[in-house]
């Protein structure tokens, strides 16, 4: 198993990049936030990596950090979610925030990853839930009516152009302890917030 590699980046792709190392150049697939940080041709690389090998094809994959390493080997072990969508995943959420949502079991938060509708994200939440520690949770757990209020405000904040994720990290701002907000209340908020 390649495990960690360190070499000088030859080329920036998209969705990979070309590491040479000890005289060897390895195509690196990666996230987008971890080729955004990377440096550009001639310049030091360090990736934690993950080679996927399957019957006509190994792939290597790398991530700037062990935590996305460790959430890229548990996305690929629930059902139906191969190595591009877990890739797919890396790309939209870091492994902190994407514990997160799952941890709050936000299954509308994870719709945003490409061709995860909300009954895949809903098996996807369950199928993670026992994959993360014993932890607390980011606060108490919302009645079911104030659920229904947020992600209503996170659905006219989708229609207004937010991103899901985008609306939710507003709406998670809101002061809990004002009681419960209605959706207008919801709304100004989160639009004074972003402005």
């Amino acid at each position: 198993m390649i495990s960690y590699i360190k070499g000088s980046v030859l080329e920036k792709k998209p969705d990979s990049l070309l590491v040479l190392v000890g005289g060897i150049g390895f195509e690196v697939r990666a996230p987008a936030g971890t080729i955004d940080r990377a440096p550009n041709p001639g310049g030091e690389i360090s990736l934690h990596t993950c080679l996927v090998v399957r019957q006509d094809l190994m792939q290597l994959f790398g991530f700037d950090s062990p935590g996305a390493r460790q959430l890229f080997v548990k996305l690929t072990s629930v059902s139906g979610f191969g190595a591009a969508k877990a890739l797919s995943v890396l790309s939209i959420f870091p492994p902190e925030r994407f514990e997160a949502v799952i941890r709050s079991g936000d299954a509308d938060a994870l719709t945003i990853i490409p061709g995860v509708g909300k009954k895949s994200a809903e098996r996807l939440l369950l199928e993670m839930k026992d994959k993360f520690e014993p932890g607390t949770e980011e606060g108490p757990a919302m009645p079911d009516g104030e659920k229904f209020v947020f992600q209503e405000a996170a659905e006219a904040l989708v229609a207004l152009d937010f991103t899901r994720l985008e609306a939710h990290d507003l709406l998670k701002k809101y002061p809990r302890d004002q009681g419960e907000p209605s959706i207008e209340e919801l709304l100004q908020f989160a639009l004074r917030q972003k402005g």
